[in-house]
């Protein structure tokens, strides 16, 4: 599900698998009333009025100063991280602008930044992010390369669930352009801290040239702990304007229970309602697990 959250003096909104939705009654006036109460089928949703409040102004700025706001934002991952990023997207927020961005090269993750804009003098200011939110969203890529071929069957199983049900991910240009958790995919989405691996974060940072297998080693000298590592499959119904079937999610939820080779940690599975809203990428209506009641947990091999 997903969730907007308020951060600093910008509300920043992580699009991510949440509680939420809210209630969604059929009618005749069919897409003329989707249209008007902002909520459109996910299959048609590439971000498209996504926003933020008190962002309309900043919104403006960004795209008269796009170019430059990007090479700020590209300035800032080169010299903090050393990595180079896509833009995807540039959403206006309070006395700021949000940049939604995707690593070029590995780890893989999505996260966002917030760059400072002062409309008064029409100046670009610095560069900024929520404190750890890069160092998760980077740990998150690591743990991917950490559990890769665990990671390519969650994958399979993914694919298996769109092939078998009336489901659908999110299309990749919504994911580019509102997603910020960590590593994401269309069905699903991670989310750590580097405070949980740190001994991986910093091998990363000292630039080791660490194998997979070292940052598997690296991670599993920790004690695993069920909140380590949050992933969060999600499938929006396929019909448009239909709402999330009860009986699929069961049905999904058991096949994952018997699916092995799958990454370890705390797993939420969602099947949502066809309809999102626009502006915050959020589902009318979802069913399956209740995060914190009946989580599925995977263990690593020992």
């Amino acid at each position: 599900m997903r969730q907007k959250r308020e951060i600093y003096w910008v509300i920043l909104i992580s699009v991510t698998l949440i509680l939420g939705g809210c209630s969604f009654i059929s009618n005749e006036t069919g897409d003329k009333k989707n249209a008007e109460d902002g909520y459109m089928p996910v299959q048609d949703y590439t971000g498209q009025g996504y926003s933020f409040n008190y962002g309309e102004k900043t919104g403006e700025f960004a795209k008269k100063h796009r170019q430059k706001i990007i090479d700020k934002v590209h300035h800032f991952f080169m010299e903090k991280y050393g990595l180079n990023v896509t833009v995807h997207s540039l959403v206006g927020a309070k006395n700021a602008v949000v940049a939604f961005v995707e690593s070029k090269q590995i780890p893989k993750f999505h996260t966002s930044v917030i760059v400072g804009v002062d409309l008064q003098n029409n100046i670009v200011g610095d560069v900024g992010a929520y404190e750890g939110k890069v160092e998760g969203a980077i740990t998150s890529g690591l743990y991917v390369m950490a559990y890769e071929k665990e990671f390519q069957n969650l994958d399979e199983f993914c694919e298996q669930i769109a092939e078998k049900y009336p489901v659908i991910g999110m299309r990749i240009e919504a994911v580019n352009n509102t997603m910020d958790s960590g590593y994401t995919t269309q069905y699903y989405y991670t989310s750590t801290s580097q405070l949980i691996y740190p001994n991986a974060y910093d091998a990363f940072v000292e630039k080791t040239n660490s194998s997979n297998q070292d940052y598997r080693n690296l991670i599993e000298e920790k004690t695993f702990k069920k909140d380590d590592m949050n992933i969060s499959l999600t499938f929006y119904m396929k019909k448009k304007h239909s709402l999330p079937d009860q009986k699929v999610a069961n049905e999904i939820i058991d096949m994952f229970k018997h699916t092995q080779g799958v990454p370890p940690g705390t797993y939420g599975i969602f099947v949502q309602s066809n309809d999102i809203l626009k502006r915050t990428g959020t589902e009318k209506k979802f069913e399956g697990t209740t995060p914190g009641v009946d989580d599925i947990i995977i263990e690593p091999k020992k």
